[in-house]
């Protein structure tokens, strides 16, 4: 249950991140705030801590598929009662979801934080753009001044 309310948390996040992708001022504004900076180090801090959590939990889940994978065979092999037989599928179809719903809340995590990664990179790349692109019209104002300062000094 919980495995499952974490991807679709995360599903959320991600839908909500590719709509307002393209408003992506909104975003540069976001992340060019002063309090971002500070909240950067929490966040990665953060995000390791539920990477090694989901990591944990996908091995734990292996590790149980592979236990009753392995009970299964060996009851299915010596024919006990349907009870038991049914026990162990149970327990088994409970760790093949588990598996399945941490491998795709880890892969989503992962996702999320490229996605994040990427969005700050953009960010900072279109403010540097903008500082280039207004010194350059800067400059190129400049140097048009002087080109014609330059020829009213030649006649």
């Amino acid at each position: 249950n919980c495995f499952l309310k974490s991807c679709v948390i995360t599903m959320l996040v991600l839908l909500l991140q590719c709509l307002i992708m393209c408003l992506f001022f909104r975003w540069q504004k976001i992340f060019m705030f002063p309090l971002w900076s500070k909240l950067a180090i929490f966040w990665n801090k953060a995000f390791l801590t539920i990477i090694v959590l989901l990591i944990v939990l996908f091995f734990d889940a292996v590790r149980e598929v592979k236990k009753y994978s392995a009970v299964y065979v060996s009851e299915k092999a010596v024919n006990v009662n349907t009870s038991a037989f049914d026990h162990i599928q149970m327990k088994l179809f409970r760790s093949q979801r588990n598996l399945y719903l941490s491998g795709f809340s880890l892969f989503l995590w992962l996702v999320l934080r490229r996605i994040v990664t990427l969005l700050t990179q953009l960010a900072k790349g279109m403010t540097t753009q903008a500082a280039l692109e207004m010194q350059v019209n800067n400059t190129t104002e400049a140097a048009k001044k002087y080109i014609t300062e330059n020829e009213k000094l030649q006649q």
